[in-house]
């Protein structure tokens, strides 16, 4: 049976998350490999893999919420927002203190608008912005709301200070350090990021990337199934003639007292708690039915 699941694997710095996902191809000897979204090279921490049939759930996964360790620089300023970059602009940053810091975070909770950095894979004109950066075109990435549910100061070693943020997907940790230094007046950049957790996976559940590559670690004692992967949605358990109308791509009546919107993904799970399919509800003749999206005709392991 081919290798399918979910692999958390924690990514070192210095690599890109395309990197990554190269490196596991060639362990889980399968091109049916993916991420479920970019982590800067210089950043470490959580990143979800998909392998195999999984690679076609991932749009399905719950994400949205993202938890980030970091540390930012008062008083320099580089055009990547992080330690990586040339520096263009240094401030001395001796009058700041950590109470100042605290007083303007407040501004930075909430649903706010972030502008992303100039380096980063938003796409501008079709190309990443990054490319653009590094050829030298000028060009403006409009600011797009994001969430910050909450935003705290963990340490202090001045100029520099350790913060931990959990928010909303599309967020930019280098862009909250950016802003934040600009209203300090003194500039700022990032010198670590750790992404820490990725919907309801954390990072105590990953595997280090190189254990993994080097054999230490067997790559199926690691792999979470489908429906692990799954779980953060709501879940339907069918029978068997559930199961046989799922090969034929038939829907499936509604259980008595569900209820779900129809935009609200759905897991199907057999009688041994294995993913089965994703489903979404469909008004069919009148008549709400569970009609799947991507069926999964093989248990997982």
């Amino acid at each position: 049976m081919s290798i399918t699941g979910l692999l958390l694997v924690d990514k070192p710095a210095g690599m890109t998350s395309h990197d990554v996902v190269g490196r596991i191809r060639r362990v889980a000897k399968t091109r049916k490999v993916g991420h479920t979204g970019t982590l800067d090279p210089d950043a470490t921490g959580l990143l979800p893999i998909t392998i195999g049939a999984c690679t076609k759930l991932a749009q399905y996964l719950l994400l949205d919420n993202k938890t980030y360790a970091f540390e930012m620089e008062l008083g320099k300023v580089t055009d990547t927002d992080d330690a990586s970059g040339e520096t263009i602009a240094e401030h001395d940053p001796s009058g700041v203190s950590a109470e100042d810091v605290e007083g303007l975070l407040e501004q930075f909770r909430g649903e706010i608008m972030q502008r992303p950095p100039r380096y980063s894979a938003i796409r501008v004109d079709g190309k990443r912005a990054y490319e653009l950066a590094r050829a030298g075109v000028e060009f403006e990435i409009p600011a797009r709301p994001v969430t910050v549910h909450s935003l705290e100061i963990t340490g202090v070693e001045l100029p520099r200070l350790q913060l931990l943020m959990r928010s909303s997907s599309g967020t930019y940790v280098r862009s909250v350090v950016r802003d934040l230094g600009a209203l300090l007046g003194v500039g700022a950049h990032t010198t670590m990021i750790r992404r820490l957790g990725v919907g309801t996976f954390g990072i105590e559940d990953a595997v280090k990337l190189d254990a993994l590559v080097e054999g230490e670690v067997d790559l199926h004692d690691v792999l979470l199934s489908p429906a692990k992967m799954m779980e953060g949605l709501r879940s339907v358990t069918i029978d068997s003639d559930g199961e046989r109308a799922l090969g034929f791509g038939q829907s499936l009546p509604l259980p008595d007292g569900f209820q779900a919107p129809e935009d609200e993904p759905i897991a199907l799970l057999d009688g041994a708690g294995s993913l089965a399919a994703v489903a979404f509800c469909r008004e069919l003749d009148g008549v709400l039915m569970l009609r799947p999206k991507r069926v999964l005709l093989e248990r997982d392991s």
